[in-house]
């Protein structure tokens, strides 16, 4: 906890999709649902950020990417943006930068390659935990949350503290 004159920090939880299935309800990739197997992923991670005070969710609008937001059941809005599907890293911050400061702790709901691109570029080498580094340096399945800290804004994003990561 922070005590009087320090800084609070900011909490950003990155998480990829549940899993989805191979094809859509129609010829589009954006269509694909997930599958029992990702509704239960995404339950279980909603059971594993239900006491991290998430304070807004910034989804993609790929059927897959709102379906686990929604599943989640967080006590937190849910903005849906078309910007965010398949977003690259450089996207994903630009997003994450217009946030106001006052919000503490989102959660950003996408896709591979994005966001296990920007947990990768975030993550601050020295100081984050070295167990959470190597569960994501080489494989960030479906369902894959990582947690990441820092201390000034949201626009000044630029490097954060891996704390947590958890395969789905």
């Amino acid at each position: 906890m922070a005590t009087r004159g320090e800084p609070k920090a900011h909490r950003l939880y990155l998480l990829r999709h549940a899993e989805a299935a191979n094809t859509g309800t129609d010829w589009r990739d954006v269509s694909r649902e997930l599958t029992p197997r990702g509704r239960d992923q995404a339950r279980q991670v909603g059971e594993v950020l239900a006491c991290q005070r998430i304070e807004l969710v910034l989804c993609s609008t790929a059927a897959r990417a709102r379906q686990t937001a929604e599943l989640l059941h967080l006590n937190a809005p849910i903005r849906f943006l078309d910007r965010l599907y398949n977003a690259g890293s450089r996207q994903l911050l630009a997003e994450l930068s217009g946030v106001e400061d006052r919000v503490r702790t989102v959660l950003v709901v996408g896709h591979a390659p994005g966001i296990p691109a920007l947990a990768d570029n975030l993550a601050d080498r020295q100081h984050s935990s070295a167990e959470a580094m190597a569960l994501i340096r080489y494989n960030y399945p479906p369902a894959t949350l990582v947690g990441l800290e820092f201390f000034d804004g949201w626009s000044a994003l630029a490097e954060a503290r891996l704390f947590t990561a958890r395969h789905g």
